[in-house]
């Protein structure tokens, strides 16, 4: 897998979060609860959590308690602020309206006997891809390079000189015509960062 480094206009920065609606793959340490891997693998706070996040998802199912459910390998987790609608108030976690979905939400789940390691995919909407969009961007992300050149093309349409910098495997690169065509057949290991930018605080999120 190759690890691709851009440095972007902070303005153009908020362009590279539709990465996460897909949904981004990251190491994890599996076989312990989403709540235990949200605050303790991705460093949300506890309160970002339980009052942020009103809606998530686990293998597309709605999760109620973040205590109950355990994360396997290969997993994907979905998060979401509040949704509008009656259909946002029925995927509200512990919401009054829960027991419509009873039969799809997910059940709590057995512990395995030891944690692993593994990977799961992350997607992230509205508000919440907003806020913590940047941080997880600037971590480290694994994704498929026809995404990344999706995006590009449009980028450097509107604005071709949005990428300030980019590096291949630790070594600057040229950010040419060929230079995201070239990456769109790979597994690719993204940090975005925005130009400038001091390192994201972990904590930020409470």
């Amino acid at each position: 897998m190759i690890e691709v480094a851009l440095e972007i206009d902070v303005a153009h920065l908020p362009r590279f979060f539709s990465l996460l609606e897909r949904g981004v793959v990251l190491p994890a340490v599996t076989g312990c609860t989403l709540r235990e891997f949200l605050c303790g693998q991705l460093g949300l706070s506890q309160t970002y959590l339980d009052q942020r996040i009103q809606t998530l998802f686990l293998d597309a199912r709605p999760v109620d308690d973040v205590d109950a459910a355990v994360i396997r390998d290969g997993c994907t987790i979905a998060l979401s602020a509040a949704m509008p609608g009656l259909l946002g108030a029925t995927m509200r976690k512990g919401g009054r309206y829960a027991a419509f979905r009873k039969d799809i939400s997910q059940s709590a789940d057995k512990r395995q006997a030891g944690e692993t390691s593994g990977r799961v995919t992350v997607k992230m909407f509205n508000m919440v891809a907003r806020e913590l969009g940047g941080r997880l961007l600037e971590s480290g992300v694994e994704i498929h390079g026809r995404d990344l050149q999706w995006i590009a093309d449009r980028l450097q349409a509107v604005s071709p000189g949005a990428v300030v910098k980019a590096c291949l495997d630790g070594r600057e690169a040229t950010v040419d015509e060929g230079f995201f065509s070239s990456l769109a057949s790979r597994r690719l290991r993204l940090f975005v960062k925005g130009a400038g930018q001091p390192a994201s605080n972990r904590d930020a999120i409470s």
